[in-house]
């Protein structure tokens, strides 16, 4: 690790930020400064997502990937994001962000500082961490590395790898991050996994900021980032927890757009599950289900909208399809129907894994006695959608036990995954949780 790997790395991520930001005031997401800061993790991550999928589909038509084509594809998607903002008429006036007063504010400062003082600690690890995780030094880090060397899809590298149907966004970003480190820094790598941590924490801060007060809205994303499965993994340089923030920010911009029916967050949510949907394999099973989920629980006049958001995510996925077919790589998808013998095992593994204690604390337990108490006393559509969603999130994670015969059935992650998968749920519950609780909250106010 040097200071100059550490600020090339800082200098990707703000532009990745910058490119976000872009494109959310182009949407007309926000016009003041207060808006840009609740919706800065937001933006991080949005322009961390195009990055991605666009460079996933020029390395599939063959554009070399270096240093000065990165930076012009970065500096593009801003300009684009500005023009299309000025046409559109955008503004900006300028007016400094309300912080507020009383309790509420000391709350929100006292969390912010917990927050601060967690993610310090993780970036104190991060910034000397080893490349341990099969995964990561199999076949993620690896196939980076081939992109960085090699200036594109290397196609031994990209067929003979394990797990060769996984799309190439997470490699891609970490080919990024070699170019803005100055060469293959193993270790510092992590440091862009810390980096997509706490813009995950600012995102979900931001954007539930107005809709749950600061003593419901902070402690499920405290939580979430201790309890014990996500607290030895986030800084691994693997693509779960890229495909889990992706497709859970995506699916809360889904249920707050349910709400104000705001244009700019399903345009956002179309983005992230875009990227998520080419991070691996099941990200298309997550993206599939956050949209069904939103067609059930929409009224039929937005429908169009919904449909335009599923015809972009699937559009997108074309071109990493279409180079796997070209060299004889599978889709990966299950291989054995439900009827063979395996959907029971496959069912009680799901549950057990889902409500494990030693894994997840007890969020999952509270999140499912605060769903069932919205669906009673609080917003029905808004649970209404949770509850779907979470249903399809769990069914896809039996089918994908019950459809791979040669899977275990067991939560060893050496020969399942469920446990990998199963992290979207909870990260789902801590997103989830504070619109639920304050549903019912406000709900018990009314006269």
């Amino acid at each position: 690790m040097t200071v100059r790997a550490l600020a090339g790395l800082a200098a990707l991520n703000v532009a990745y930020a910058v490119v976000g930001l872009s494109l959310l005031w182009a949407a007309l997401a926000f016009r003041t400064w207060g808006g840009l800061l609740r919706l800065a993790g937001l933006g991080y991550l949005l322009g961390l997502a195009a990055f991605g999928v666009l460079w996933t589909a020029l390395l599939v038509a063959g554009v070399p990937f270096g240093v000065v084509v990165v930076v012009l594809s970065l500096v593009v998607l801003t300009a684009a994001g500005l023009v299309a903002g000025r046409l559109r008429g955008a503004g900006f006036d300028g007016a400094r962000p309300c912080l507020g007063a009383g309790p509420i504010l000391l709350v929100s400062a006292a969390s912010v500082a917990l927050a601060g003082m967690f993610l310090e600690a993780l970036f104190r690890t991060a910034r000397l961490s080893s490349l341990q995780e099969y995964d990561a030094w199999a076949f993620w880090v690896p196939k980076g590395l081939a992109i960085f060397f090699f200036d594109g899809l290397d196609v031994h590298v990209f067929t003979t790898t394990p797990n060769a149907t996984y799309p190439p966004l997470q490699p891609v970003l970490d080919a990024a991050a070699f170019h803005a480190m100055g060469g293959p820094d193993v270790v510092t790598l992590h440091v862009q996994f810390w980096l997509l941590v706490v813009g995950a924490v600012a995102a979900a801060a931001g954007l539930l900021h107005r809709h749950a007060p600061s003593w419901l809205l902070w402690p499920p994303l405290l939580l979430v980032l201790v309890v014990p499965r996500f607290g030895e993994r986030l800084l691994a340089p693997q693509a779960d927890v890229l495909l889990q923030v992706l497709v859970v920010v995506a699916a809360l911009l889904v249920a707050l757009w349910l709400r104000d029916r705001g244009d700019w967050r399903l345009a956002a949510a179309a983005v992230l599950l875009a990227a998520g949907a080419n991070t691996k394999r099941e990200g298309i099973l997550l993206a599939a289900s956050v949209l069904a989920a939103g067609f059930v629980f929409s009224r039929p006049r937005w429908w169009p909208r919904l449909a335009a958001a599923s015809v972009f995510v699937a559009v997108t996925v074309l071109p990493w399809r279409i180079w796997a077919g070209r060299h004889d790589i599978g889709a990966g998808a299950p291989s054995s129907p439900f009827g063979n013998g395996r959907l029971r095992g496959a069912l009680d593994l799901s549950f057990e894994v889902l409500y494990s204690n030693a894994r997840w604390s007890v969020l999952p337990v509270v999140a499912t006695i605060a769903l069932g108490a919205a669906l009673v006393w609080g917003d029905r559509r808004l649970a209404g959608y949770l509850a779907l969603l979470g249903l399809l999130f769990f069914a896809g994670g039996v089918w994908s036990t019950a459809g791979f015969p040669e899977l275990a059935i067991n939560a060893d992650e050496g020969g399942n995954p469920i446990v990998r998968y199963t992290g979207s749920m909870i990260f789902l519950a801590a997103v989830a949780l504070p619109l639920l609780l304050t549903s019912v909250w406000r709900a018990g106010e009314d006269p």
